[in-house]
């Protein structure tokens, strides 16, 4: 009869993921990581193999986890632009209170194995393929309510995805709140209808070049610089 396991598989999985998550695949050795499972290396093999195999299972745990919750984010919002918002805000605040500020585990590991290891490469791509299609099922909605400019639509999706690989990487830089909040406010205002281009198209009123303003707009500057 096998010896019981005398510690909870989930918890040691998770204390795994954290670990490899924090400090990457190659800088992280078995005995730091039976640390910090807090078991002994011939139990991290019996229970999980070789520290690949357990990479494996701490990357597949967390693409579901993060692609779950993404999905949930993105698309459970009362509109599209207000699900879109409400992923950027937690996605920044993750980066800068929370784990997120390691960077994303996913992206981390597309950057460190690159192609040398196709099922690890799968995951990330699964993830990715995931959020582009809730990003696309957001800008659908927006623009089925006119909320987006004219052109903007579900194929800018692909360009949100890139933002936010370009804020994982960013993220361990530690570039701060209002740093990441520029990103994802010009992200989306790219996006998003401006009410005063309907106004003038409305009336039929030219908008002047950038840095031209009239009477009126330059006493508006004025007033805001006091």
């Amino acid at each position: 009869m096998g010896r019981t396991r005398e510690f909870d598989i989930d918890d040691a999985l998770d204390a795994a993921l954290e670990t490899f998550w924090e400090h990457g695949y190659e800088a992280t050795s078995v005995q730091t990581l039976c640390r910090a499972m807090g078991i002994q290396p011939g139990s991290a093999y019996a229970a999980f193999g070789s520290k690949r195999d357990l990479f494996r299972s701490a990357l597949r745990r967390y693409a579901q986890a993060v692609s779950v919750e993404a999905v949930r984010r993105i698309t459970s919002g009362p509109t599209g632009l207000a699900g879109l918002q409400a992923y950027f805000e937690h996605l920044i605040e993750a980066m800068v209170d929370g784990h997120r500020q390691w960077g994303c585990l996913l992206t981390n590991s597309l950057v460190e194995f690159a192609e040398r290891d196709p099922e690890l490469a799968g995951m990330v791509r699964l993830h990715l393929a995931n959020l582009q299609a809730a990003f696309e099922a957001a800008l659908t909605r927006a623009r089925v309510k006119g909320a987006l400019r004219p052109g903007a639509g579900p194929a800018q999706a692909p360009l949100l995805v890139a933002v936010v690989q370009g804020m994982n990487v960013l993220a361990k830089q530690r570039p701060g709140r209002a740093a990441l909040r520029a990103i994802t406010d010009a992200a989306i205002d790219g996006l998003v209808r401006d009410p005063v281009d309907d106004l003038a198209a409305t009336f039929g009123v030219e908008q002047p070049a950038d840095g031209v303003h009239g009477d009126h707009g330059r006493r508006g500057a004025d007033v805001e610089g006091d």
